[in-house]
């Protein structure tokens, strides 16, 4: 079986893509990875002045070369099928020229997560959803779909005794609701003396007068803050050093990301935002504890921090129901046995 996966071209993406490479090799698929990223994701800061200003050639020639590489690469591969991974990333061009294949899309956002999904929901022969809430949609478009979740990579988040030297630790990029919450904690960190880290990218370092206003604007924040990409291997080594790892999801999804699974891969106590569904992967009275506002939100973090034999036990319950149901090994899993593409191929 040749499966030629489409993959986003995007370092903090990579991970997840390479970790469901690497499940399907090891069931005996053959396996390859072309990355890709739309023009305007992958462009220099004048060409994306110009795009805005509606000059196109540019992109086109972008496009052209891209679906010439795409080519070339379907030409010595021969894949029996392809696996669109994120989707949003995939310009018009490529997607007319994957039209011969079949195609499945396999969704890392929200249908109304604001990118624009309708091509490649168009293209796709299966469709497999991040988001539990798009099935409704997509079934109103005509388009049966699966609720497919993006599961931990148990290879690198995995538990390990360290000490738990980091009283709150969060990993993610910004948003509106994520920088509210990581203030209020980081304030009250100030206060009470807390080790507090806060990793990802919330800035364009690139330019210093953002690193200004990002200091002037988030002043408490700013003080816990490492505005970079964290590796894989450095986000759970962090999770494993934390007491309380804080999970702060985007209004956009309903679903579980995969930070949930990650953090209760490490076996760490884990504290998310309230209004996610688990559609019965994780129970949580018992694998992790929730907050709903700020206020529950620092009185929690209070109590848990005051409170080691009860992490411990809720850390250890989210450990078993993450290794039982939502692995990355688990999701790949469920993808060949619900695919109809796969199980067809599978039979040749």
């Amino acid at each position: 079986m040749k499966i030629l996966i489409i993959a986003p071209a995007n370092e903090q993406l990579r991970p997840i893509s390479n970790s469901i490479f690497a499940e399907m090799k090891n069931r005996g698929c053959q396996v390859e990875i072309f990355e890709m990223a739309i023009f305007y994701l992958n462009c220099t800061y004048f060409q994306q002045r110009l795009y805005k200003l509606g000059y196109r050639a540019a992109e086109k020639i972008y496009d052209k070369n891209l679906v010439a590489a795409l080519k070339t690469k379907c030409a010595e591969f021969q894949p029996d099928c392809v696996l669109i991974l994120n989707g949003a990333q995939i310009p018009a061009a490529v997607q007319k020229f994957l039209a011969q294949y079949k195609v499945i899309a396999w969704l890392w956002d929200s249908i109304h997560g604001g990118q624009n999904l309708s091509n490649v929901i168009d293209l796709a022969d299966e469709i497999f959803c991040f988001e539990y809430e798009d099935l409704k949609s997509l079934a109103a478009k005509n388009k049966f779909a699966r609720y497919l979740p993006l599961g931990a990579n148990d290879k690198i988040y995995f538990p390990r005794e360290c000490e738990r030297d980091v009283d709150i630790s969060f990993v993610g990029l910004a948003s509106k609701e994520r920088l509210f919450l990581l203030n209020k904690i980081c304030a009250r960190a100030c206060e009470k003396n807390w080790s507090v880290k806060i990793g990802g990218i919330f800035y364009d370092d690139k330019h210093f007068w953002k690193k200004y206003l990002f200091r002037r604007r988030q002043p408490a924040l700013a003080k816990f803050l490492e505005n970079r990409i964290f590796a894989p291997a450095e986000v759970a080594e962090l999770y494993r050093r934390s007491k309380i790892c804080v999970n702060i999801n985007t209004a956009a999804h309903k679903s579980l990301s995969p930070r949930t699974f990650e953090i209760c891969a490490t076996k760490s106590f884990q504290l998310m935002n309230s209004g996610q569904n688990s559609h019965g992967l994780m129970d949580f009275e018992t694998d992790l504890a929730t907050f709903s506002g700020a206020g529950d939100l620092l009185d929690k973090i209070e109590f848990y921090l005051a409170n080691e034999p009860l992490r411990k036990k809720i850390a250890v319950a989210g450990y078993n129901s993450v290794i039982k149901n939502c692995t990355m090994k688990k999701s790949v899993e469920k993808l060949f046995a619900e695919s109809k593409i796969l199980r067809g191929v599978t039979n040749d």
